[in-house]
């Protein structure tokens, strides 16, 4: 059964170096698309699922990833088990790829992948977010307020200079992030949210004016980062900041450093592990680095039965 590559040679990384799954397609007999289009890739991906199809390979940024979850998820038939990832580096971040993906492809990799035998297995959930209870996204993280607002001053700032590299990036909306709520040139206001947050015999309802969200069900961000800390078993791991906090870059550094005892003590900041998640918010959202719009009638967040992942 020949796997699915699928690329979008639009991500930066694959448009500076080539792509590097589409040479090897020859050595697997692997079936490939590309994803630049969003509506014929989504013509072709329903071709391709004709066919028993058990593993795909993507190749790009978050947003790709994303965006190729989305479309799948959508499209799989009921009932139908999912296939098997693996998510290959070809963006300008690779957060998600970075953790449970894989950062250069050769030969002999792709086909011990094929084999099952990956060096890192991942079996876990996605978010599913639903908007006004419409169509469903599917990807890894999800975040409100800051983040979005950040992520806005990169692509308006440094994207459209032609700095599109990870570094860039960071430094970017660190420098965004480190502007805090009282400056006079801040642009991240703090923004009114309702919120509730459900975990086994437990809901939190919030109704306040919030800084932001990050929710996601990775177990970890590249460079160590790991800014959750709630109990429990349950998938959804969400952390939010409330709006009167003065100094969110204090709480980044602290999350890259694994001080977690004192964004646990800092006024303002909670951190859940839930298995829903409803919010009522008319600000900007972001997933994988994608916008989303927002709702003051209903942000559904849930997660999916669990996908595997291989690199």
């Amino acid at each position: 059964m020949s796997p699915l590559f699928i690329i979008n040679p639009n991500s930066s990384r694959v448009q500076r170096k080539g792509s590097g799954l589409e040479d090897l397609a020859k050595h697997v007999n692997a079936r490939v698309i590309t994803c630049q289009d969003r509506e014929t890739f989504k013509e072709n991906l329903a071709l391709q699922l004709e066919q028993p199809t058990t593993h795909i390979f993507v190749e790009g940024g978050d947003g790709t990833a994303s965006i190729v979850m989305t479309e799948y998820f959508r499209a799989l038939p009921a009932g139908t088990p999912p296939a098997k990832f693996t998510l290959v580096s070809g963006g300008t971040t690779n957060q998600v790829s970075g953790v449970i993906g894989v950062k250069n492809m050769s030969a002999q990799k792709l086909k011990n992948l094929i084999n099952n035998e990956g060096d890192n297995i991942n079996s876990l959930s996605l978010l599913e977010v639903r908007i006004d209870q419409g169509q469903p996204h599917f990807g890894f993280l999800f975040s409100s307020g800051a983040i979005p607002m950040a992520t806005d001053y990169y692509q308006n700032k440094t994207k459209a200079a032609g700095k599109a590299t990870a570094g860039a990036v960071y430094s970017t909306i660190a420098a965004a992030l480190g502007r805090g709520t009282e400056n006079e040139k801040s642009f991240m206001e703090p923004s009114p949210v309702h919120l509730v947050v459900s975990s086994p015999g437990e809901e939190t309802v919030l109704d306040e004016d919030h800084l932001g969200t990050i929710v996601t069900t990775l177990p970890g961000f590249i460079f160590g980062i790991d800014p959750f800390w709630g109990k429990g078993d349950s998938p959804l791991r969400m952390t939010y900041v409330r709006g009167d906090n003065k100094n969110v870059l204090s709480l980044v550094f602290a999350a890259a450093l694994k001080r977690f005892e004192k964004l646990d003590k800092t006024d303002g900041v909670e951190s859940w592990k839930a298995d829903f998640i409803e919010m009522k918010y008319s600000g900007p959202t972001v997933m994988d680095g994608e916008r989303l719009k927002g709702s003051a009638k209903s942000i559904e967040i849930r997660p999916t039965r669990p996908v595997v992942f291989v690199a």
